[in-house]
């Protein structure tokens, strides 16, 4: 298992290897960092979208097992980067208008977990409505199985279909912690609890026979025995009883929290930070991060990490707090948000009541191969399974017909968005790079 040993986070250990260190004696950097939305609120919490940084790192030669060390550019997103124009060929571009029943309405809650060749899949996370569509945007399977019983979940923090199987796996999260299997129709098939003291919040369609499966962060009681899920959060389970198969080799000997905890007059209050997908994944390929550490990897059905880069400032560093969300991936480019906020400000805020704001996103384009860094007006948008160099966004029904009368429509969008209602379900837009 990978181990930064003293050193105190991966800035450290690339000055180390900077400095003469043997990478043959090295093994891979272990650690992630993670990116994803935010939700500040007091109460109700407030979405203000997907955000991101990223920084350089020392690639180890991990892909090819060669001794040599190659180095890629730190990169400080608080500088200024060349700018680039990232589009799209409007016939590279598909729309999808899914289908609109009296019983089939997906509402701003709606969330796509899967575009194939075949299918688009989706759910309602609150109200725990599961959509399957054929790749017309038909509807061909819809339930909702939300209640207290056995066979019933309590809340979806996600979802997998698995396509040939045709079974939908839900992750029942909060109260249960366990999964449920349904077939593609609804109806009940099997269901597992999770590793002793796992808390999955997230699902990921591994294999044919294999979960990736996420265990979020949860405090430790002063005094208490470290526990192998919150160091080694992620685990392979079977699809067929939820057994553990493996754990990837990415460890974590401090979990940061989704919290930053504020002092008030009635007590401690908190400002959540929410961030979103901990893994994307693009084809074969999976980019993987966490909150808790300051490199990104990618890695495939081999398992084996590749680190890709490492952030600076680190995720540690109180004083300049960044984050950052991976928005999409081609075979040359990875894309990105970055929002650096001022948690200050955001306290002070909090406290006297007020809209808590953020500076502007920043969008970047990461080179895989040069290691070079573009800025970007805008960026294409993914989702957490995706085709590869295929990005996906989701456009709202009632969005689109305002920008339709306000002329900012054209093409194959605007003769479509003509023929549609407000409360239509909403149109995916599907390009392919």
């Amino acid at each position: 298992m990978n181990q930064l040993g003293n050193f105190k986070n991966e800035i450290e250990f690339v000055d180390y290897l900077k400095n003469g260190a043997s990478t043959k004696s090295q093994k891979s950097i272990n650690r992630d960092f993670s990116f994803g939305k935010f939700l500040f609120g007091k109460g109700l919490l407030r979405r203000i979208g997907k955000l991101a940084i990223i920084t350089g790192c020392l690639y180890l030669s991990a892909c090819n097992n060669t001794d040599q060390q190659r180095d890629i550019p730190v990169l400080d997103i608080t500088k200024t980067y060349p700018e680039m124009e990232f589009a799209a060929d409007e016939d590279n571009k598909e729309y999808v208008v899914l289908e609109t029943t009296d019983d089939v309405l997906a509402d701003m809650d709606f969330t796509i977990q899967l575009v194939s060749d075949k299918h688009i899949v989706g759910y309602n996370q609150n109200k725990g409505d599961i959509f399957i569509f054929d790749r017309k945007g038909k509807i061909k399977s819809f339930f909702n199985n939300k209640g207290e019983g056995n066979n019933e979940y309590m809340y979806l923090s996600s979802i997998v279909f698995d396509e040939k199987a045709q079974e939908v796996f839900a992750a029942d999260y909060r109260t249960k912690n366990r999964c449920l299997v349904y077939a593609s129709d609804g109806s009940f098939l099997r269901q597992f609890n999770y590793p002793d003291t796992a808390w999955i919040s997230d699902l990921y369609d591994f294999d044919e026979h294999t979960l990736l499966a996420y265990c979020s962060r949860r405090a430790r009681p002063a005094g208490a025995p470290e526990d192998i899920n919150q160091t080694l959060p992620y685990v392979f389970l079977s699809k067929k009883d939820g057994s553990v198969i493996s754990r990837l080799d990415l460890s974590f000997q401090e979990r940061v929290s989704d919290r930053i905890r504020v002092q008030t007059e009635q007590g401690t209050a908190s400002i959540v930070i929410y961030t979103g997908a901990y893994k994307v994944r693009f084809g074969q390929d999976f980019i993987v991060s966490d909150k808790s550490s300051d490199t990104i990897y990618a890695f495939s059905q081999d398992k084996k990490l590749i680190p890709l880069f490492i952030r600076t400032p680190s995720v540690f560093n109180e004083e300049q707090i960044f984050t950052l969300t991976v928005e999409f991936k081609t075979d040359t480019y990875l894309f990105f948000s970055v929002v650096n906020y001022d948690k200050d400000k955001i306290t002070a805020q909090f406290l006297n009541n007020q809209e808590i704001t953020i500076d502007p996103e920043r969008n970047f384009a990461f080179n895989l191969h040069t290691g070079q860094l573009f800025s970007l007006s805008k960026i294409p948008y993914g989702i957490n399974i995706a085709p590869k160099n295929t990005a996906v966004r989701k456009m709202d029904a009632f969005r689109l017909l305002e920008d339709l009368e306000n002329g900012k429509l054209d093409g194959k969008l605007k003769q479509i968005v003509q023929t549609i209602d407000a409360d239509a379900n909403p149109i995916i837009e599907i390009i392919k790079y």
